[in-house]
């Protein structure tokens, strides 16, 4: 799937996990300890970056290293999807019943409380976890690696947390650690209510009107910025917009709708021109009780600085880096892909939007991509798939892909539809 695609797939997914818990036996939250295993002062973890999205190692009990998205949004520790070969050894599990965001039903989980979780130079104590039952996320095809889980609050609560998107490393630093202010750094209020971080900042609508809104700081959304109409009858639907799947919550699928914000502002730093989504109402319904926000910001946004998240002062820095000024683009090719077989270089078109450029030269779900723009697949990385095929507006993209047994080229530029 395009960065763009995955972004709208994945951009309600995560900000609202296990915090509306129904259990056939309620579980008991236990108070976790997450803690350096050394006297050190900070440590260094390099990751992953798919889609926007932070990926790292974490063990839980006994088992071999798994992968994690590391999410601000989410309040539990979440395991989405287990491989025959990996072994959680949990504790005690009660059957629990999870609903989140979405039109569908609720998902059944295991809850388990008393584990151990592991990073390096990491250790938290009477961890809890909930183990999903059915893989509603699909994260792995998705994300082109194996994706085992979510993790979160549990980490961002107990340090300051760097994340530094441009060299890729996470840097952990004990809360007493005092941080020296950067020259380009800006300071911000972090409001923490019931485990979720939020920030306010300024969107300016394109009927000219600017108002403050209160979102979720969310790692975990690799959007830009998502807007809930209806909690300010201020908010508006800019005049140009497009249908859109928003992504798959707990509850099951979001759609809304996406155009763009003439800006986003937080404090003096401008973002021109991004694309926004607004969900449908029915979809949100649960999130519009919660803390009177107005929606979420994602690391679509983030990721154009370093940012530093200080849950134990409240407080969140943000740097701007080489990515700060570079444009905002959506969905250019009109395709998403996935891949079959996490790991591995095999990659298929999994959805093909109306009306777009893959749609007219008629590349179908289904499509084996073996290589653009004369690179061959084989031997390419999903990011660089998706850097290329997500470049800018009007640029040429020569694809050859199979169907069956068939193998055929098309060609098509890349357009903004927003």
């Amino acid at each position: 799937m395009t960065k763009a695609g995955f972004l709208t797939l994945l951009c309600l997914v995560f900000f609202l996990l296990p915090e509306f818990v129904s259990a056939q036996v309620q579980p008991k939250f236990e108070h976790d300890t997450v803690y350096f295993t050394s006297k050190r002062k900070n440590i260094k973890l390099p990751f992953k970056l798919v889609h926007n999205l932070i990926i790292i190692p974490v063990k839980i009990n006994d088992s071999q290293s798994l992968n994690f998205i590391l999410d601000s949004g989410v309040r539990n520790t979440l395991i989405t999807r287990l491989y025959y070969s990996d072994s959680l050894n949990l504790k005690s599990a009660d059957k629990v019943a999870i609903r989140g965001l979405g039109s569908g039903h609720d998902i059944e989980a295991l809850y388990s409380g008393g584990n151990t979780m592991q990073m390096k130079g990491i250790q938290g104590d009477n961890h809890q976890v909930y183990v999903l039952m059915e893989d509603v996320f699909n994260l792995s095809h998705r994300m082109g690696m194996p994706v085992h889980g979510i993790i979160g609050y549990d980490i961002f609560k107990n340090f300051i947390v760097k994340i530094n998107y441009s060299t890729k490393t996470l840097t952990l630093y004990r809360p007493d650690v005092k941080l020296k202010k950067k020259r380009k750094a800006e300071e911000f209020p972090l409001h923490i209510e019931e485990t979720k971080a939020y920030v306010y900042g300024k969107v300016h609508q394109q009927n000219g009107d600017t108002l403050q809104v209160k979102l979720v700081l969310d790692t975990g959304a690799s959007h830009t910025v998502s807007l809930y109409l209806p909690t300010n009858e201020r908010l508006s639907l800019p005049p140009k917009v497009m249908e859109a799947y928003l992504g798959r919550g707990l509850g099951g699928d979001i759609h809304g709708k996406i155009g763009r914000l003439n800006a986003f502002v937080l404090g003096k730093y401008e973002l021109p021109n991004l694309p926004a989504s607004y969900p449908d109402e029915e979809a949100i319904r649960p999130a519009l009780k919660i803390a009177n926000r107005n929606g979420n910001l994602g690391s679509d946004v983030l990721n154009r600085f370093t940012v530093i998240l200080d849950y134990p002062h409240n407080k969140l820095t943000l740097i701007p880096n080489s990515k700060f000024k570079e444009p905002f683009n959506y969905n250019l090719a009109g395709f998403e892909i996935s891949t079959p077989l996490p790991g591995t270089n095999l990659y298929i078109v999994s959805n093909v939007t109306e009306n777009t450029p893959a749609k007219k030269v008629g590349i179908e779900t289904g499509d084996q991509i073996l290589s653009i723009n004369g690179v061959e697949c084989k031997d390419m990385l999903l990011p660089e798939i998706l850097d290329m095929i997500d470049s800018r507006p009007g640029r040429k993209i020569r694809m050859r892909l199979k169907r069956e047994h068939k193998v055929f080229d098309v060609n098509f530029v890349l357009q903004s539809r927003i």
